[in-house]
């Protein structure tokens, strides 16, 4: 049907008043379109309808249109009476439907071309009224239409948002999010593309075929195109009126023209800090999406559509750095900060994975225990931030070292975890263990130091060594303590007899804890016996009388004690002990009352050590000429200029200083001259084989020569027998001591003996 609109384009001034005769058939024309005006109709379409049938009747013209858009499409036909002619219908009456200052469409009137007719100012004056009606209600329609796609649009972001705030699947919110689009924007279908190493991948299009979907390949975006830099391409709103041009359709034109896809618009989606994440796209189906340049009407709906765009892309950031942030911390949460690897809690959850697959399967499946060795020298030594460097290092050889099936994870401090799956057998475990210590020794290059790591690695296998994650770990940092204490940096496969060595330390590591609450430590005295054999020391020794286990050895406890850092209360303890017995006996006039007290290291090494031993002797009065405190020769040597200004400090206090197990470190004695010592306590090794060729008398003669040479007290330890009391004192040794004179004395039998004052003979009293 051709129809040819006469209507002008701009709005009229106001209508010629009709002529007196037809006042009465206006005003009864007028009250009818008030009624029609008024009335409330189901929808838009019937409202016009009525418009257009009254006027058909009013004017006697069989065909009524009601023209919409910028093509002036027709929205409501009404015909009355007869049908089109064959040469068409020509318009005798139209009006513009003004919207304010914008042409929304027009009202026509029409009859068989060639059909004449003439038409009176008040024909012309109602046509003119009932598109201002027509208008009215366009009007209204469209503000109800807005307001009920916004609510629905409200509707659907707060949907979306819910989504986002119960940490639902991405992919499913950003579907929802694409079908708020497609609800708003009929006409066009929306999709989702997140940004995935360089490349723009699609990831949500409801709007389209599922089958078509899966056809959509990754899209490489940077780089320009269709003439547009990408910066702005992913910076700014852009439409890409052929689709041909579009990145996201250049490649698959064919698959776009299958669609009816001819025009595209998208928008990026950014974090709140600016970083691109993706693209949000909405592709027209055929000509009619975006309405022509310079229309009102399209120019609204372009505008429009670009905002809902921009919402959409802002709610799909906000659910993107939220799952992002989700993921962090869930990393953070199962995995340690420093290195990146499993936290325990995680690896224990992924361990225990791996044996539930590997007990389908005949491959062995193996736990490594991983302590790396002296660390805690070097954070000493260099800092706890390179000591952090240092680590991360290490987790990242770990990490270059596994197969895409093994597993690492950090227990912490410096101690890590590997699962080895898939092996043939535990030779093979072994060889892939021995990898990794190779892998430790080579040098670390951090910062301007390089740096040489071991490291002790205890293995369990899995189903021998143990069927759960807590066991097989168990039994691997069981392995790995044996093959710290058998001299680090090798590998040790769990054995029975590690697992009873172990609890049996574990079960004295628990009683020591209790020891010094539960008064259970004694000290005991052995006498320094003189030449003529009179005593003229008393050295403290600690013992452990347990109610249960007995006595425990020093040998047993000591070193749990210092590992566990017990040693310093307990050490702590002896020296106000064995201060306040010397004060004792020094009060009751016993000439030998001097107390010799051996020193941890660790404890020596402690800041607060020097207030423990001026504490002591202030609390027992004893003088400081009394108290003699003995440290091991390898510890004074390790660190010699931190060593020496720390014994000048005891020296000011007027405390003596005694160099222990003299002999068996790794000194010069020239070094001697350089410490604030005063007696030497040679070792008890140096005793064992002295008449033997080779033995080891000369050096014990060198000894005793150079230390008298420097004015310092020579005392022998652990002297057995007749025999080696004679060598020893030939050799011309100060003092004496060990079980010749018999064993080491309680306190009260301490007590007898100095009261006596009697010389002692060789074994016993």
């Amino acid at each position: 049907m051709a129809v040819s609109p006469q209507f002008a384009l701009v709005p009229p001034d106001d209508p010629p008043r009709p002529a007196s005769a037809e006042l009465a058939r206006f005003a009864d024309r007028l009250k009818e379109l008030h009624r029609l005006t008024t009335a409330a109709y189901p929808t838009l379409g019937e409202a016009l309808q009525a418009h257009l049938e009254a006027g058909c009747r009013w004017f006697d013209l069989p065909v009524g249109l009601v023209l919409c858009g910028a093509g002036n499409e027709a929205m409501v036909l009404a015909s009355r009476g007869g049908a089109e002619g064959e040469g068409g219908l020509e318009t005798h009456l139209s009006a513009p439907i003004w919207n304010g200052t914008r042409l929304d469409g027009a009202l026509s009137f029409s009859a068989p071309a060639g059909a004449s007719r003439d038409f009176s100012p008040a024909e012309r004056e109602l046509v003119e009224l009932m598109a201002r009606s027509a208008a009215r209600l366009i009007q209204e329609h469209q503000a109800q239409s807005d307001r009920s796609r916004r609510e629905v649009l409200e509707i659907s972001r707060n949907r979306v948002l819910q989504m986002v705030a119960e940490n639902q699947n991405l992919e499913a919110t950003l579907e929802q999010v694409a079908r708020m689009v497609d609800e708003q924007c009929g006409h066009a279908v929306c999709s989702v593309l997140l940004l995935r190493d360089e490349l723009l991948a699609w990831v949500a299009a409801p709007g389209l075929p599922r089958e078509t979907a899966r056809l959509l390949r990754p899209v490489r975006v940077l780089r320009g195109v269709a003439g547009l830099p990408t910066a702005e391409v992913a910076r700014a709103t852009v439409f890409w009126e052929d689709v041909r041009n579009c990145p996201f359709w250049a490649e698959r034109v064919n698959l776009a023209f299958q669609l009816g896809i001819a025009s595209c618009l998208s928008t990026p989606i950014r974090s709140a800090a600016g970083a691109l994440l993706g693209m949000i796209a909405l592709h027209y189906r055929g000509t009619s999406g975006r309405g022509t340049a310079g229309s009102g009407t399209a120019e609204r709906d372009s505008a429009s559509e670009a905002a809902l765009l921009e919402s959409a892309a802002r709610l799909a950031g906000v659910a993107l750095e939220r799952r992002a942030l989700t993921e962090r911390l869930e990393f953070q949460a199962r995995h340690d900060p420093l290195t990146g690897l499993p936290n325990r809690a995680h690896f224990l959850e992924l361990l225990e994975m791996a044996l539930r697959d590997a007990a389908d399967g005949p491959a062995t499946l193996a736990v490594l225990f991983i302590d790396l060795d002296r660390f805690k020298q070097i954070n000493d030594i260099l800092g706890h931030a390179l000591g952090d460097r240092l680590l991360r290092e290490v987790g990242g050889r770990l990490k270059r070292l596994l197969t895409e099936d093994d597993l690492a994870g950090r227990m912490g401090g410096d101690e890590f975890t590997i699962v080895l799956t898939h092996q043939p057998d535990e030779q093979a475990v072994i060889r892939a263990a021995q990898e990794f210590l190779s892998s430790f020794r080579a040098p670390h290059q951090i910062e301007d130091n390089e740096l040489f790591m071991t490291a002790s690695i205890g293995v369990a296998i899995y189903p021998q060594h143990g069927r759960d994650a807590a066991e097989l770990l168990r039994n691997a940092d069981l392995a790995m303590y044996h093959a710290k204490n058998s001299g680090k940096n090798d590998v040790e496969v769990f054995r029975a007899e590690d697992h009873a060595a172990g609890l049996e330390r574990l079960r004295l590591e628990t009683a020591l804890r209790r020891a010094l609450e539960n008064q259970e430590f004694e000290l005991l005295y052995q006498p320094l016996v003189g030449r003529t054999g009179r005593v003229e020391g008393l050295e403290a020794l600690l013992t452990w009388r347990h109610p249960i286990y007995g006595t425990i050895s020093p040998k047993q406890f000591i070193p749990i004690a210092e590992e566990t850092g017990l040693i310093v209360d307990i050490g702590s303890w002896v020296i106000r002990q064995a201060c306040l017995a010397g004060a004792a006996w020094d009060r009751a006039g016993y000439r030998a009352s001097r107390i010799s007290v051996n020193v941890s290291a660790l404890q020596f090494e402690r800041r607060e050590f020097m207030h423990t031993v001026a504490t002591a002797l202030s609390l027992s009065n004893l003088p400081p000429d009394r108290l003699e405190l003995e440290l091991t020769e390898s510890y004074l040597m390790r660190d010699l200029p931190q060593s020496a200004p720390r014994l000048a400090q005891l020296r000011d206090l007027g405390v003596s200083i005694a160099i222990d197990d003299f002999g068996t470190g790794y000194s010069s004695l020239s070094y001697l001259n350089k410490l604030p010592v005063d007696s030497l306590k040679i070792d008890q090794s140096f005793l064992r084989h002295l008449n033997q060729p080779e033995g080891s008398l000369p050096v014990l003669q060198s000894i005793v020569r150079l230390a008298h040479s420097m004015n310092l007290v020579v005392v022998v330890e652990g002297v057995e027998t007749q025999a080696e009391l004679e060598l020893v004192r030939a050799l011309g040794c100060d003092k004496v001591q060990g079980h010749v004179y018999g064993p080491a004395l309680r306190r009260e039998e301490v007590e007898a003996l100095l009261a006596k004052d009697l010389s002692l003979e060789p074994s016993g009293l």
